[in-house]
């Protein structure tokens, strides 16, 4: 049975530019493209249902691009390492996934970018992504957005980076990308696009790191008590050079390493939560045989 592999996406920093184009509207941003992320499987039922790590969910996503792209939605099955709702990108991931399985079930044999247009327009119209499709589709590890939109339409740049970047997270609490927007909306339009042109003074890892991390403070995603509490569980690291930065998006911790000193990393972060490891992605949505 064919697979899909979907990379998890998490932006450091970002700024919605709205159109009456729903192909057009997107953000102006940077972000992390990860693995491991989600593993697709078509199941050929007759419901449209997402069976996400063994747990049946609704996602209307995944629903909507179906309606859009008129074709029947059916069910698939996803393995993935993170939960939705967090910051990674889940959601879009599964509409990639499964908007491809159907499409080609249906006999249209669709490109990337188009599978990519039913799913960002879903995104789109349930607010809960602006840029993970086009760069969940595209890879490239550190990515710039640098035109919005659906893929064919929006654009990215990639950022040269390492292969030995280490990306360890720890989730906080979850809420809805509609409920992110509803508390920080307002700052992200004034800092997004200042966190923007600061990293386009300098795009490197060390910069996104850094603006990110400016970034998550001005809007308040990570308050100043927070960012105090993690500077001082990881002085050792950030002393050792094992840390390059670390930022808040949503409410997921996000702190950026290499690969000699992610585990001391992860083994003084224990006591907040669980952390998860990821490496770069840099070739994007791929099928899996």
């Amino acid at each position: 049975m064919t697979k899909i592999f979907v990379p998890g996406h998490i932006s450091g920093f970002w700024y919605v530019i709205e159109s009456d184009d729903i192909l057009r509207t997107g953000s102006l941003g940077a972000g992390l493209i990860i693995e491991p992320g989600l593993i697709i499987e078509y199941l050929d039922v007759d419901e449209c249902k997402v069976v996400y790590n063994n747990a049946e969910i609704d996602l209307k996503t995944y629903r909507d691009g179906h309606e859009m792209a008129d074709v029947p939605c059916k069910t698939i099955k996803v393995s993935s390492p993170y939960e939705l709702g967090v910051g990674y990108g889940a959601s879009a991931g599964v509409t990639i996934g499964g908007l491809y399985f159907s499409l080609s079930s249906a006999g249209i044999k669709a490109t990337w970018n188009k599978v990519g247009e039913y799913a960002h327009s879903a995104e789109v119209l349930n607010k809960t992504g602006y840029g993970d499709v086009l760069t969940e589709i595209y890879g490239g590890g550190l990515e710039l957005r640098i035109s919005p939109g659906a893929p064919g339409i929006g654009a990215i740049d990639k950022v040269p980076v390492s292969r030995d970047i280490r990306v360890i997270t720890i989730r906080r609490r979850k809420y809805s990308t509609i409920e992110m927007f509803r508390r920080y909306g307002e700052k992200i339009k004034v800092y997004g696009p200042e966190a923007y042109n600061k990293f386009l003074e300098d795009p490197s890892i060390e910069k996104f790191g850094e603006v990110s991390h400016w970034f998550s403070r001005m809007t308040g995603m990570m308050s100043r008590s927070y960012e105090s509490k993690i500077k001082s569980v990881l002085k050792n690291e950030i002393r050792r050079g094992s840390v390059i930065d670390f930022f808040v998006k949503k409410s997921l911790l996000v702190i950026i390493s290499d690969e000699s000193g992610y585990l001391d990393v992860c083994n003084s972060l224990s006591n907040l939560g669980t952390p998860l490891v990821f490496t770069l992605n840099f070739s994007g949505c791929r099928i899996l045989y």
